[in-house]
């Protein structure tokens, strides 16, 4: 089934919602295609659960649970265009990939992203969670939303899942119940969202205060090694993440991103492959491959147009680094 868009979703708001943080790279390396007047069709996931769930779309926060997502049969990777908070109560493990990193999310894991990230669930949605989804006009006219934007955890080179302590757990699950009590009140919904965020906040506080050396990816590979900050290699490899997420469709080659971090490819790929299982190169071009693999599945941009907005010289490339990647051809993919 082509999932490129969903005809029953209101497409005037999907549109109001298409935003790709690359599009001034876009501007300047591909002027003529820029040129064009765009009438995307997009699949926006927070408007989708919405309308799935018979929430209107003049409400700007949504409660999800796994019959959400359950209902929902979403297993493509997609583009965010919220903030997302959620809770796991319960489950073994499913993976999570936000970009190219994968994050195994257990029974007690904080999980939070943030406004255009690429993301994928590769479990079965079995585990019981709670998870608020909202967009900035929540806090309109009550604060401003620069506190949003001072979260690390909701932006590329955060730490997005974290193992929580059991107080922590149960405080997060009852504001939860709170606002699924209060749901319907708009002056309380807000608050109690604020709540959440601030808990979370001093939750990671918390966590780089005491944990050093725990794997990026993977939230219950805790060291025992106490310190009062993280790791240099977590610092690294946050760094390397923020700035592929920034650079990627201009930069693909391992060498610019160690110039910036001021280290060899040479030792950023062995931390890569420490701290993430992967080395700087595949770690590149995985992101790369989930960027694309949202941009055909989430929006109606021809293939020669998504080659570009990656920063393909053309089209056979693309098309050949796709096929290495997901053995499939991006038309194949788009049609699947």
């Amino acid at each position: 089934m082509n999932t490129t868009f969903c005809p029953s979703v209101d497409q005037t708001r999907l549109h109001h919602f298409f935003f790709y943080p690359y599009l001034p790279i876009l501007h300047q390396r591909r002027s003529t295609i820029m040129q064009k007047k765009f009438n995307l069709t997009s699949f926006n996931l927070y408007e989708f659960l919405k309308h799935q769930n018979s929430q209107g779309f003049n409400v700007p926060f949504f409660l999800a649970d796994r019959h959400t997502y359950q209902n929902a049969h979403v297993n493509f990777p997609f583009r965010t265009f919220t903030f997302g908070l959620g809770i796991t109560y319960t489950g073994d493990g499913d993976v999570f990939k936000i970009g190219s990193t994968d994050y195994l999310v257990t029974a007690g894991c904080l999980t939070t992203v943030g406004p255009g990230m690429v993301c994928q669930w590769t479990g079965n949605y079995t585990a019981e969670h709670d998870t608020v989804y909202f967009t900035e006009e929540l806090f309109e006219g009550i604060r401003s939303n620069a506190f949003l934007h001072s979260l690390p955890f909701f932006f590329h080179g955060g730490r997005h899942v974290i193992k929580l302590l059991d107080d922590q757990t149960r405080k997060m699950a009852s504001l939860f119940g709170l606002l699924k009590e209060l749901k319907d009140d708009k002056s309380a919904v807000p608050g109690i969202v604020h709540s959440l965020l601030m808990l979370a906040d001093s939750f990671h506080a918390d966590r780089e205060k005491m944990v050093v050396g725990a794997s990026p990816n993977n939230p219950d590979d805790i060291s025992s090694r106490i310190s009062n900050g993280i790791s240099n290699r977590e610092k690294i490899v946050q760094a390397f993440r923020k700035l592929v997420a920034e650079h990627f469709p201009e930069h693909k080659e391992v060498a610019y991103y160690a110039t910036a971090l001021h280290i060899t490819p040479k030792y950023l790929s062995e931390v890569l492959q420490a701290e993430l299982g992967k080395p700087a190169k595949a770690f590149i071009d995985e992101y790369v491959m989930m960027e694309a693999k949202s941009l055909l599945k989430q929006t109606s941009l021809t293939i020669q147009e998504i080659c570009y907005w990656l920063g393909f010289e053309d089209a056979s490339h693309f098309n050949k680094s796709f096929k290495k990647q997901t053995k499939t051809t991006p038309t194949e993919y788009r049609k699947s």
